[in-house]
């Protein structure tokens, strides 16, 4: 892959490529890639944008148009952004026809690949913590302690809000009010609320039993908030008189759906989530290595595919649940496993092209973005992809 630094040009290429503005429904990104959802595909318009400078592949999946860039693709993104005026312009687009399940994994990726890596940051936080609590007992004790702690669990305990300013974007609904609502999720008057009907009290809301349900750091709950938020708005929207939508869209949004959400939504999608990860986690205790062949072996694969972010919601319920999550124990012997390929390949390699790539996806491959490794390197050594999964689940024997 040559190395480019116009990303400008690259943007207004890559949208020439695919059709156009006209035929771009909307533009995600993630760490790495620039996903695309188009209308229709042109012809051959795979080959000629994977074959641009700055471009490592492309991967159509999930109805998606995923242009894989690597770490440069935030700087692509923002010049695609502008070009195609995102906030104005793909509002009101008819989606595509897409599969149920390619629609979930849309969802997914489109909802947290913008902030995933706040929550990575806080996890580093969290286990620095650990590390030099390890080492000096008595720091927990400490002032500095308490704050560090209580800042590494904030995006965590306000992952509703995260959940509501993306989810807000994918289902194209009024950020505001998805927000407006999703905080009354987290508002500590409900959390205390849900301890005392925890110790028994019953509280009941238009007569209807209240239940000890809570909100911080769930995601199905907020997600499926706003999902149905969207189909009210733009029902409202249609019905309320022109003058009275400002304030009566809001106000009657906020009053359906906060309490539609404590009543039903809620408990109903925490025991779907919990249900969910309570079977990966019954497997990873009756059969670990199991667990471990199955994840460590395929984790890669379903990257390829970039679907990798549908699994996000069981790592997260399962940190909600217990504090902790194995997942992605076994999914980091994977990502392991890619980094040493790929430093494997810079130290083996005579070619001055493949042990630069190789060097660069390694480095990136150690912060848990492979990709690179993936699409640069071990894809097209495609032996080396295939003792690579091949060796992962071993590992976990």
């Amino acid at each position: 892959m040559a190395q480019i630094r116009d990303y400008r040009k690259l943007a207004h290429d890559i949208i020439c490529e695919v059709g156009g503005k006209e035929n771009i429904v909307n533009a995600t990104r993630c760490a790495t890639r620039l996903r695309l959802v188009l209308k229709e595909e042109p012809e051959q318009a795979k080959e000629k944008v994977a074959a641009m400078a700055g471009v490592i592949t492309v991967v159509e999946n999930s109805g998606q148009f995923q242009v894989v860039i690597g770490t440069h693709v935030g700087e692509v993104y923002d010049a695609v952004a502008e070009e195609l005026h995102l906030d104005t312009e793909n509002l009101q687009v008819e989606q595509p026809k897409q599969s149920v399940m390619n629609k979930v994994i849309a969802t997914m990726s489109a909802v947290f690949a913008p902030f995933v890596y706040i929550l990575a940051a806080a996890g580093l936080l969290q286990g620095a913590l650990i590390l030099v609590n390890m080492a000096v007992p008595s720091f927990a004790g400490t002032g500095t302690y308490a704050v560090l702690s209580f800042m590494s669990w904030t995006p965590f305990t306000f992952l509703p809000i995260f959940i509501a300013i993306t989810a807000s974007k994918h289902f194209k609904c009024n950020t505001f009010i998805a927000v407006l609502c999703c905080c009354a999720l987290v508002n500590p008057d409900w959390a205390g609320m849900a301890a005392r009907i925890a110790d028994g009290e019953v509280i009941r809301f238009l007569g209807i039993k209240l239940s000890e349900t809570t909100y911080t750091s769930t995601v199905l709950p907020p997600l499926l908030l706003v999902w149905v938020l969207s189909y009210l708005e733009r029902f409202l929207e249609k019905k309320l008189p022109e003058a009275a939508k400002a304030l009566l869209t809001p106000l009657i949004c906020f009053l359906i759906m906060v309490p539609a959400t404590i009543l039903v939504i809620g408990p109903v999608s925490s025991i779907t989530a919990n249900g969910i990860a309570n079977g990966y986690n019954f497997l990873a205790n009756t059969a670990p290595a199991l667990a471990g062949a199955i994840i460590g072996g395929l984790w890669e694969v379903v990257v390829i595919f970039g679907v990798h972010w549908g699994i996000t919601p069981v790592v997260l319920a399962n940190f909600d649940m217990q504090g902790f999550d194995t997942f992605q124990a076994f999914q980091t012997i994977a990502v392991v496993a890619q980094v040493a390929a790929a430093f494997g390949v810079f130290i083996r390699s005579k070619n001055r092209e493949m042990k630069s790539v190789s060097l660069s996806a390694g480095i990136t491959g150690i912060f848990g973005i492979t990709e690179p490794t993936i699409y640069g390197v071990t894809l097209r050594l495609k032996n080396r992809l295939s003792v690579d999964v091949s060796e992962e689940p071993s590992e976990q024997l």
